[in-house]
């Protein structure tokens, strides 16, 4: 008589904990905020609830490595995509804005995913840490892309650390407005916008932009010793 499969395999915890995240963030695409519950996310990964608390100290500890984990997996597709080619710091520029409004970003499951973490960051420590390291990151690769084109194209000074923060706020602002309603614009407009948008920078239009130095603190005067002799002239 054949022997009965084990229900569970043993994995290594590297192998294991991949299944619980992979298994963390199917369960939010198809149930939404419903779908951080230890029961859903066992059941879909395979293996028994207990496991859950073997491998991360929480439930919360679990969806934080999720949103990490999604996090950098995507913007890492979408670095790949812009520098897969030796073109010019705008060209690489473009190709970003266009791995950003890709459709597999554009999926509606996947803008509920993000609603659920952005729901968690403002009470949930791990995940204010996560998304704290993943804006980091992401800011990081504006920054080194502004930099190279404000370089490569000897450009007017200006604030890379405010560029930055403002084309990723015009980026994230086109991707949820594309993401509720595809009907307001194309994801070529929305490219179209991003270049608009270098294309200003570059020019020096953007006067919020403009790098300056800060002043240096004022050094208060050194008074200057006086003989007997000079003090009794001053009377």
């Amino acid at each position: 008589m054949p022997r009965a499969r084990p229900k569970f395999r043993r994995e290594i915890p590297s192998v294991r904990r991949e299944a619980l995240i992979e298994a963390t963030l199917e369960c939010l695409r198809r149930y939404g905020n419903a779908g951080v519950s230890v029961r859903r996310i066992s059941a879909r990964a395979g293996v028994s609830p207990g496991l859950i608390n073997h491998h991360f100290p929480s439930i919360s500890t679990l969806v934080a490595a999720a949103y990490e984990s999604l996090a950098l997996s995507l913007l890492q597709a979408i670095r790949n995509h812009a520098e897969e080619t030796t073109a010019p710091p705008r060209e690489r520029l473009r190709r970003f804005f266009q791995a950003s409004f890709a459709p597999g970003l554009l999926n509606p499951q996947l803008f509920d995913t993000w609603l659920v973490f952005w729901s968690r960051v403002s009470h949930a420590p791990e995940m204010r840490a996560v998304h704290d390291r993943t804006w980091a990151a992401y800011r990081s690769t504006l920054e080194s892309m502004l930099e190279a084109l404000k370089r490569g194209e000897r450009l007017p000074p200006f604030d890379v650390r405010l560029a930055a923060a403002g084309l990723s706020a015009l980026l994230d602002g086109l991707w949820v407005e594309l993401s509720l309603n595809p009907s307001t614009l194309t994801p070529a407009e929305a490219v179209a916008l991003c270049e608009a948008w270098t294309a200003a920078l570059a020019a020096g239009s953007l006067g919020g932009l403009r790098a300056t130095r800060r002043p240096e603190p004022r050094r208060a005067a050194r008074k200057r010793p006086t003989t007997r002799a000079q003090g009794r002239a001053a009377r």
